[in-house]
Parts: structure tokens; C-alpha cells; sequence
């Protein structure tokens, strides 16, 4: 038994928000309910059902779309979180577009939208995904039929950007998760075709690529821009987002893209102003016990608001970016409020940004993955300028914070009494609730081990000592947070910072407070989401 028919009504409903323009909370709460019970297969297939109609109804397909991608989303944040269930579930999903991707009748568009909702919920599609609709690609079989036609992609692109309203960022989301399954050398294609549009929106969302994951599209709108910057003079705004994004960039791909700034340079139009943008709100959430932590800002253009944020995570650097626009000053309080309450934001100087966006980007640049091209957006909106990465280690930033505080609020008896404190942070901050180890390294420790208290904290205790680091990280960027802040209880940061020293520090630890909160916590979070064996020789009645 299948629940595409219920299914179905969903879509029709949420259909009716999309088209409105709305975000509908509904759509959310529905995705979730259908990414837990295990269902998101059938929204697989009734998406399929749909796309391969020969009259399909598009708001249908865009809201199975939706439902897919935000259960899919709901998935791998709670696999990341250590729930084995939601791991499984996901394999589930990706096991159905599996076969459904191998049936030899199946439309090649169908293969694209899917991909696309995988990739918008940050999943590599599925390789079976991805080798359908490269074959369809090379097939030349990803063409509506009946819409074959001599227009090139740029005249088809046109009415994206429109509806899109011309917002370079939007238009790179939009295509980037088209595309994110092709492969380099067909994105490089479309990229340096988009950098030949006389369209500034298009031409502009091209800059984008520059970030792609694979070195190919990025170079391919290089060669565009100075090829196209020989017949006509460069707009200067191109010229500065180049700059902002070269230090963003691995070293190798900063050589070709100096030597773009240089010939566009050479014949650069007049400069042009800047739009004006009042920021209204700066806030930053409290740090969560996976090491992520958002920026929030809302600012004003014309008489219109706009509320953007990024997200940073600690083994990632800048992890996501986004932009909406068009809110009325009530919408964007009430977005104000509900951050804060559900993400336990607070306000913070627009000086902690840079530190946290140039200690972020750091990351991304160790790990050679450059960040989403909306952070462009975040940091231009701010009027942050250049952003260049600086990673900044706990036990330094510590330092910082502490630093011209007397000796009586920074020496042994304060340490020990930070120490002490930590037990309470639990209560204080809802934040540091989720302050606890999680995934399959987790696992595989706790899983052989007696089912003795004593034996799994001791365990876990060896294993946070290994990890003093991250864990000093996020009290040195929950004290850096709290410093400035409005949060009831800011006075806490020095305690933060404090046992962000200690833990970062080469001496052996004066107190284990922190560490013994955090291994009671996942030993409750692990046996919370290990699976439930059911007991032999019981006999219904």
C-alpha cells in the first residue's frame, strides 16, 4: 500500500502557498512528518507520476519537489545528529530514485528534478541519478518535447531571470542546482555562455562558478570576460565582486583570476554607486554542540527590507547563504523574533561578523571548497568589504577576550570557578542542550560496552579529551558571541572564555565539569536513538 493519493492532496495544498509566493510553515511541518514516517519514497514516485504526464501540472511537480528536497534536508540533519533511524530512512530514499532512475521509460527531465532536490537539500545525488541524466544529456533527450527550437540557452534563460527578478544570486542557486549533477565540462558551458549575456543579471549570476567545486566552470568564465572585456568596457561593480572573491579562492585558481582583474581593468567603465542599505539588526546564534553557528541580519533598501543569513559550521567553514527580500518592516520584525527565540540569537557588532566570517572562510580554504556564492551577497549588503581569511585558534581567541581583565577575574580561583559554573550552562543556555557527541565514530565506541554507567562516561571522557579543541572552539565563540550581546545571561562569557583557555591549553585540565555534562548528555542521546530490540520469548495475550 502507497500513499501517493494523500501525498498528492499535500502537494495540492502547498501548491497553492508556492504560487501565492508564500513560505508555507505548513509545507515544512509536512516534510518532516513524511522524512519520519518514512514515506519520502512514495513523494519519489508521485513526483515521477506527475513529471512524466504529457500534461503536467507544474505547481504539483514543484510542490512534490519541495516536499522532497525539505524531507531529504530533515534526513541528513538528523543522521549528522547520530540518529541511525533517519540514516536509514535516507538510504530508503536514495535506494527508490535508484530504481526509478533505471526504468527504461522514465522521462530524462524527471532525472534533473530530482537531482535538483538533492542537491538543494546539500546531498550528492545518487550516482545511478547522476548516469541518467548525463546519458539523457548526450541523448539530446533533456529538451520539452515539442519545444525544440533554435533559441539558445540564453534566450531561455531570460524569462528565469525575470522571474527571478533579476537577482544574480538567486539566478546561480537556481541553475547551480540544475546542474550540480553534470558534469565540470557541461557546466563550464552553460557558465561561460551566461558570462556572454547582455542580460547584467545573467552575466553577473555567471560570477557565481567561480566557486564551483571543480576548477572548469570558473576558468571558463574567465577566458569569457576577457575575451568580451576586448570589444566593450568592463562594468567596475564586476571588477570589485572579482576582488571580494579571489581571497575566497584556492591559490592555484587566484593566478588566473589576477590575471582577469588585470585586462579588465585595463578597459573598466566609470564606477557605479553602491545601492544604500541601512542595516536595521545584526544577530548571531549561540553555538550548537555540532559547531554551527548562523549570522542573521536584517537591513533596509528603498522602503523595502530584507532579511539574509549564513551559515558557518566547524568542519566546513561557510556552509550555506541566502537572501529574501521584499518583506514589509512587520514581516521582518516578526522574522526577528521568531530567530530569536527558536535559534537563541542575539545581537553582535558588526565587528564580530568579519572575525567569525574571516575565521569561517579559513576553513573553507583548508579544505579547497569555496563557499556558496551568496555570502557575496551577505557581506555586500552589509557594506563588510573585503573578507579575507584568517583562522583564529581557540586558545587565541581566548586570549583575546581575557585580555585587560585583572588577575583576580583571570587566575587559578577564577578558572575554577568557571569550571564550576559550566554545569549550569545547561540550564542558562537552550543552545548548549545540544551540547553533545553524536555520529558513527560515537557509535562504534559506546555500541561494545557493557551497559554500566561508570564504563561509558569513563569512555567518553577519554574521547573528549582528544577532542579539547572543538570543544574549546565553542566555548571561545559562545564567549565571543555572548561579549556584546543582549542575552540575559551575558555575563557568562568570561566563564566561556576561561574554560575555552584551559581546555585549549598544553596543562592538564583543573576540572572536568564541562566534559562530564557533555558525556552524560550523548550517553542519554545515544540510548535515545539506538535502535529498540525486541524481547524473545514474550507471547501476545
Amino acid at each position: 500500500m502507497t500513499f501517493e493519493g494523500t501525498i498528492l492532496d499535500f502537494a495540492k495544498l502547498i501548491a497553492r502557498d508556492l504560487e501565492r509566493g508564500k513560505s508555507s510553515r505548513d509545507a515544512t511541518e509536512v516534510a518532516g512528518m513524511l522524512a519520519g514516517s518514512g514515506v519520502l519514497p512514495d513523494v519519489v514516485a508521485c513526483l515521477i507520476s506527475e513529471a512524466s504526464k504529457k500534461r503536467r501540472a507544474g505547481g504539483i511537480i514543484d510542490a512534490c519537489c519541495y516536499l522532497l528536497q525539505a524531507g531529504l534536508s530533515e534526513l541528513r540533519i538528523a543522521g549528522n545528529g547520530g540518529n541511525t533511524e533517519a540514516r536509514a530512512r535516507l538510504a530508503e530514499v536514495t535506494q527508490a530514485v535508484e530504481r526509478a532512475v533505471s526504468a527504461p521509460n522514465l522521462a530524462p527531465q524527471v532525472s534533473v528534478i530530482i537531482a535538483r532536490a538533492f542537491a538543494q537539500a546539500g546531498l550528492q545525488p545518487p550516482q545511478a541519478l547522476q548516469d541518467a541524466m548525463i546519458a539523457g544529456l548526450e541523448a539530446g533527450l533533456l529538451e520539452e518535447s515539442g519545444s525544440a527550437d533554435d533559441k539558445s540557452l540564453l534566450e531561455h534563460l531570460v524569462p528565469l531571470a525575470e522571474g527571478l527578478g533579476h537577482d544574480p544570486f538567486a539566478i546561480h542557486a537556481e541553475l547551480s542546482a540544475t546542474g550540480a549533477a553534470f558534469p565540470a565540462d557541461h557546466r563550464a558551458a552553460m557558465a561561460a555562455e551566461l558570462a556572454t549575456s547582455s542580460t547584467v543579471s545573467l552575466r553577473d549570476a555567471a560570477l557565481g562558478f567561480l566557486l564551483d567545486p571543480d576548477p572548469a566552470p570558473g576558468i571558463a568564465v574567465l577566458e569569457t570576460l576577457v575575451a568580451s572585456a576586448r570589444q566593450q568596457p568592463a562594468p567596475s561593480r564586476l571588477i570589485e565582486r572579482l576582488i571580494c572573491l579571489r581571497p575566497w579562492l584556492p591559490p592555484q585558481r587566484q593566478t588566473k583570476l589576477d590575471a582577469t582583474i588585470r585586462s579588465l581593468r585595463a578597459n573598466a567603465a566609470a564606477p557605479e554607486p553602491a545601492p544604500q542599505v541601512e542595516i536595521i539588526k545584526l544577530l548571531a546564534s549561540l553555538c550548537d554542540g555540532a559547531g554551527a553557528q548562523s549570522l542573521f541580519a536584517v537591513f533596509k533598501i528603498g522602503r523595502r527590507f530584507a532579511l539574509s543569513s549564513v551559515l558557518m559550521k566547524a568542519d566546513t567553514g561557510i556552509a550555506d547563504a541566502w537572501l529574501r527580500d521584499g518583506m514589509t518592516k512587520r514581516e521582518s520584525n516578526d522574522a526577528i523574533r521568531e530567530i530569536s527565540g527558536m535559534a537563541e540569537a542575539v545581537t553582535v557588532p558588526i565587528s564580530f561578523a568579519q572575525t567569525l566570517l574571516a575565521d569561517a572562510l579559513a576553513i573553507n580554504l583548508t579544505n579547497q571548497s569555496p563557499p556558496p556564492f551568496a555570502l557575496l551577497q551577505f557581506t555586500e549588503a552589509l557594506g563588510l568589504g573585503l573578507i579575507l581569511p584568517k583562522a583564529i585558534p581557540p586558545a587565541t581567541l581566548a586570549a583575546q577576550l581575557l585580555e585587560g581583565l585583572p588577575v583576580d577575574q583571570t587566575g587559578p580561583e577564577a578558572s575554577a570557578a568557571a569550571h564550576a559554573a559550566a554545569k549550569y550552562w545547561f540550564v542558562q543556555f537552550d543552545t548548549v542542550q545540544t551540547w553533545f557527541e553524536a555520529g558513527e565514530e560515537i557509535e562504534a565506541l559506546l555500541k561494545p560496552i557493557p551497559k554500566t554507567g561508570s564504563r561509558v562516561i569513563t569512555a567518553l571522557l577519554v574521547y573528549l579529551f582528544d577532542r579539547r579543541l572543538f570543544w574549546a572552539a565553542r566555548c571561545a565563540w559562545m564567549a565571543a558571541t555572548l561579549k556584546d550581546s543582549n542575552h540575559r545571561c551575558r555575563a557568562e562569557w568570561r566563564n566561556f572564555a576561561l574554560v575555552a583557555r584551559d581546555l585549549a591549553g598544553t596543562e592538564n585540565l583543573p576540572d572536568t565539569t564541562l566534559f562530564q555534562v557533555i558525556a552524560d548528555v550523548t550517553h542519554q542521546a545515544f540510548k535515545a536513538n539506538a535502535p529498540k530490540r525486541r524481547q524473545a520469548g514474550r507471547k501476545r495475550r
